[in-house]
């Protein structure tokens, strides 16, 4: 009885990992964004594979693509954010960033974030050319974009 128990529990595990990673690879097919990771509040991260660039040697541009869920804690963050732009979050759907990574110094910087609502529309764009560079922490989503992305 207890081995039945096991594996109908496996077998609805099973089914449930199928199911989330399933949804993942149909969005990942039907655009451009391909899946790179979670963030640590459990958002999806994808990339733009298509305008991936290499300005220089050891450098690389990559666009990001987070979608919140609706009771993400990024989201809320968020939420303390929009109020400066004079924006409502009621239609934010997703943000857009072009990020740079410093590929053998293990360093990236966000040079440009944009919010958009859910027809696509952008609602704030907030540029910063010349952002500071953060270190790429191991164990970070950010570390998984670097491994998916630098040579």
């Amino acid at each position: 009885m207890k081995r039945l128990n096991w594996r109908l529990g496996m077998f609805i595990v099973g089914l449930f990992i199928l199911w989330v990673g399933g949804g993942y690879a149909l969005a990942a097919e039907e655009s451009k964004w391909s899946f790179v990771g979670f963030t640590k509040y459990r958002d999806a991260l994808f990339i733009d594979k298509a305008i991936l660039s290499r300005p220089s040697a050891g450098t690389v541009l990559v666009t990001t693509r987070i979608e919140p869920s609706a009771k993400s804690l990024f989201r809320k963050n968020i939420k303390r954010e929009i109020p400066q732009y004079k924006k409502s979050l009621k239609n934010f759907k997703y943000l857009i960033m072009e990020v740079e990574l410093a590929c053998p110094e293990h360093r990236m910087r966000f040079l440009k974030i944009q919010f958009f609502d859910e027809e696509g529309k952008v609602l704030h764009t907030a540029a910063e050319p010349a952002a500071p560079w953060k270190p790429v922490k191991h164990g970070s989503l950010w570390k998984d974009l670097e491994k998916t992305v630098c040579p």
